[in-house]
């Protein structure tokens, strides 16, 4: 999506800011050319909903699995009508509900976190007569999975579960990493599950790993060439005959570049030797997911208003971009240059197509959710959510019958 396009959205009544538009030509591309990649090895493609799960819909063609880490995301699944078939129902935190609800779904397989984990769907399953399948999740020294002899104790358990089966090996060791850190983790699961497979017997089973592959997102960072990252950690795997099925699991790789955020210029005022430049957005709208917000200057753009005729309140220079919020954490970026910014110009951040939509502190301050739409060149721009007014979860009691809190007598 074009600085252009945007300007001419903006100029219109066709969206309001601050807003999220996700680039729908954009995002099959890039989803598209990731399965291609990781196909020539035959990795299988899934994509992690929390970055994003408004794009579910638009991904479902292409996607092989989805990676569910909550009964929320769960139900979201539900309403866009994804096939059970595709669901990798995961996370750290399960009850007996939560497991309960998954294998009523049915989803395709549930993942292990813990011996506790294990010690609840054993229930399950024998309460409720379903069967299940399970990925045992093996920790990288995080919160997340368990260790190897918690794993060898949990294979000896499920050769006496007749109704449970082994799917695989579940591991993921972080995010946003540099390098090919993953030569070294594929090498040792390629033989921790050879282990397995030969001290059990096991005939058919699977790694679903998340590799943590980077996206870069801040100036003087170099931008991947298309899906290079992926290409190569299919190629490693090619090389190195890896010995078993693998689904790949990424989230912001897939979706980051389809993303902008548009926020407006509300104000340009100096404060003793500083410039600032006041937007209608914030931090709680812009989030990069464990980047250093204001630390480092995102990709962003400045669209003039339409008018340029009016007399400019500051010059050409370094401005401190701050948001909405009554707080001095509303920084979103240092030092950008800006020339000759104005009220009613627009800002644009781009790459902001995952976790930014649902990882901002919406809350704060009871400011308004931004409404997000998406977007293609031959029919425009489409909403997929209003904008919500945030205040409505902030206050006590029923708004509709009113609060008595606060009532005079």
């Amino acid at each position: 999506m074009t600085q252009e396009e945007i300007r001419r959205l903006t100029g219109t009544d066709s969206l309001q800011t601050p807003c999220y538009i996700f680039d729908e030509e954009e995002l099959a591309g890039r989803a598209q050319q990731t399965k291609e990649a990781l196909a020539s090895c035959g990795a299988e493609l899934c994509f992690a909903v929390k970055a994003n799960p408004f794009l579910i819909p638009l991904l479902d063609p292409v996607i092989g699995k989805y990676e569910v880490c909550s009964p929320g995301e769960l139900e979201i699944c539900r309403k866009y009508g994804v096939v059970g078939e595709k669901i990798i129902f995961s996370g750290v935190v399960k009850s007996y509900e939560d497991m309960k609800t998954a294998l009523d779904y049915p989803v395709d397989v549930i993942t292990i976190e813990s011996a506790r984990h294990w010690q609840l769907l054993k229930t399950c399953v024998v309460t409720t007569g379903k069967k299940a399948k399970v990925l045992l999740r093996l920790t990288s020294g995080a919160q997340f999975g368990m260790e190897e002899q918690t794993v060898h104790t949990v294979m000896e358990e499920i050769q006496l579960m007749p109704d449970i089966t082994f799917a695989g090996i579940h591991f993921f060791a972080g995010t946003q990493r540099k390098g090919s850190k993953y030569e070294k983790e594929l090498t040792m699961l390629a033989q921790f599950m050879t282990s397995l497979q030969e001290k059990y017997g096991l005939e058919d089973m699977r790694l679903e790993y998340g590799p943590g592959l980077g996206v870069a997102y801040f100036e003087g960072e170099t931008v991947e060439e298309g899906v290079e990252e992926a290409r190569r950690l299919a190629g490693f795997m090619g090389r190195q005959s890896f010995p078993y099925p693998v689904t790949i699991e990424l989230g912001r790789y897939i979706a980051a570049s389809c993303g902008h955020y548009v926020t407006r210029i509300m104000d340009v005022k100096q404060a003793g030797e500083r410039n600032y430049c006041l937007i209608d957005g914030g931090i709680h709208h812009v989030n990069y997911y464990g980047q250093n917000m204001a630390m480092r200057t995102p990709v962003i753009h400045h669209i003039p208003a339409g008018d340029r005729g009016r007399e400019g309140v500051l010059e050409s220079g370094e401005y401190m971009v701050c948001g909405a919020l009554c707080t001095f954490a509303d920084l979103v970026a240092r030092g950008l240059i800006l020339r000759d910014p104005r009220i009613d110009d627009l800002l644009v951040f781009d790459r902001i197509g995952a976790y930014s939509v649902t990882e901002g502190s919406y809350l704060f301050l009871s400011r308004d959710l931004p409404t997000i739409y998406t977007y293609r060149k031959d029919t425009g721009v489409r909403r997929m959510r209003e904008g919500i007014a945030a205040w409505k979860m902030n206050v006590a009691g029923s708004v509709e019958e009113g609060n008595a809190f606060c009532t005079k007598k």
